[in-house]
């Protein structure tokens, strides 16, 4: 007479992972809300925030939040993206739990989605420690634990990275699939596999174990029937076949991105960016695009073109894609010493930006030319630039310089984000980053 009954407003737990088509919509839940905005994209994603905190930008909107971050003045009052990745990890952590308690789901979909669960996990630790270095190791949803957890070493994260993604890669399918777990989809909007060895290839490389890198990198660029460079022009459309791993857009038929850079356009193009292209590179024409303002010209991220409404969007966002593979073996390459595939997977991406073929292999002339092809391939994508100046030593080179254009001053402990001071309240174990 007790008994109330499972709640009516909320799947609990034990329904939830009942069925392969409820447990599979958590992880598609998950999906859904990163392509709403937060991190991955629109006003709050390190796309725009951490392209900021570097040279990619200049600041045109007048918002003090963005401004504090665009002159590397945050202060732990109000710090993007912490709460939000951290999220997305107790939403892995519970379905890691309800899905290793289950007995009722069809083998083959239980494995695919506990790989996603490792695999997000591992995605979101990633730029946890890029942005604030040591962060809290949540492994399970308990309570008690995860409020008092104190920061972990970044290298232990790496190796915990590290066992989750090989972990993934066991359970995961190599092919992608809808939103059944069972039904293959020509969409790259569910992580498979292939997934999997990107994140690793670029976990190995931040972690400079170059064998291991170049390995996860060819396991996905040798696989060409799935994966192969496209036109510059045809990179960011649905089901590329330069994309490893996309996301559907849910908020509008169109990406955030695409609204944010062509119609809100907080930012333009920084000229340290613009400096770098080289004469005829099809990535300037094809990826920026230009406006008038009085008498001055200012170019602004146009890889998504597309801002509003079409029957059919041709554009999906980009969460990993084969271009990074390459630049990814050719820095492991060069620091194998093996400077003729350092050189091939250069070019490849040269060519495809319809320019010359590098003169110079000499193992110093590579490097440098790793880092700018890193540097006008993948700006206003995922913070990349704020990553690669921070792992190749070279924020002290360029940022305070940087730093005094757009208004701030810069000290080398900015190269780590503060602790949300809410967070240190709750959570006494915590300690706040040097500086702030």
């Amino acid at each position: 007479m007790l008994d109330a009954g499972l709640p009516t407003d909320k799947i609990v737990s034990a329904t939830v992972y009942a069925s392969d088509a409820t447990a599979a919509g958590v992880m598609t839940g998950l999906y859904y809300t990163m392509s709403s905005g937060g991190p991955a994209t629109g006003n709050e994603s390190l796309s725009l925030i951490a392209g900021l905190s570097a040279d990619e930008y200049k600041l045109v909107n007048s918002d003090e939040g963005l401004r504090a971050i665009y002159q590397n003045a945050l202060t732990p009052m109000v710090v993007p993206a912490w709460a939000k990745l951290f999220n997305y990890i107790y939403v892995a952590n519970s379905a890691l739990a309800g899905l290793s308690n289950s007995n009722s789901l069809t083998p083959a979909v239980k494995s695919q989605l506990m790989g996603e669960a490792y695999f997000i996990r591992a995605f979101c630790y990633s730029y946890l420690v890029g942005l604030f270095g040591d962060v809290p190791l949540l492994l399970s949803t308990d309570a008690q634990n995860n409020k008092l957890a104190a920061r972990t070493n970044v290298d232990k994260i790496y190796e915990q990275m590290v066992a989750d993604l090989l972990r993934a890669r066991q359970l995961m399918n190599d092919q992608y699939l809808r939103a059944d777990i069972s039904t293959p989809s020509t969409d790259r909007v569910r992580p498979s596999k292939w997934a999997v060895n990107a994140l690793l290839a670029r976990v190995y490389l931040y972690s400079k174990k170059w064998q291991e890198a170049m390995a996860a990198a060819d396991s996905v660029i040798n696989n060409t029937s799935l994966f192969e460079l496209v036109p510059i022009g045809s990179v960011f459309l649905q089901g590329s076949k330069e994309a490893i791993w996309q996301l559907q857009p849910v908020v509008a038929n169109y990406t955030q991105d695409g609204q944010l850079f062509n119609v809100d356009r907080p930012v333009y193009l920084s000229p340290y960016l613009m400096n770098v292209f080289e004469n005829g590179d099809r990535r300037k024409t094809s990826w920026t695009n230009k406006v008038i303002v009085g008498n001055s010209v200012y170019y602004y991220p146009y890889k998504y073109k597309v801002y509003e409404g079409v029957k059919l969007n041709p554009e999906y966002l980009m969460v990993l894609r084969l271009g990074e593979l390459y630049l990814i073996k050719a820095e492991a390459a060069v620091n194998l010493g093996d400077r003729t595939t350092s050189a091939m997977c250069i070019n490849a991406i040269r060519e495809r930006a319809g320019l010359g073929l590098m003169k110079d292999t000499t193992i110093a002339a590579l490097s440098i030319a790793i880092q700018h092809e890193r540097q006008v391939e993948l700006f206003a994508e995922w913070g990349h630039r704020w990553f690669d100046l921070k792992r190749v030593e070279g924020l002290q080179v360029v940022m305070p310089e940087v730093t005094k254009w757009k208004g701030g001053n810069w000290d080398d402990y900015k190269k780590l984000y503060p602790i949300p001071e809410n967070e240190l309240q709750l959570d006494r174990a915590l300690v706040q980053n040097t500086g702030y």
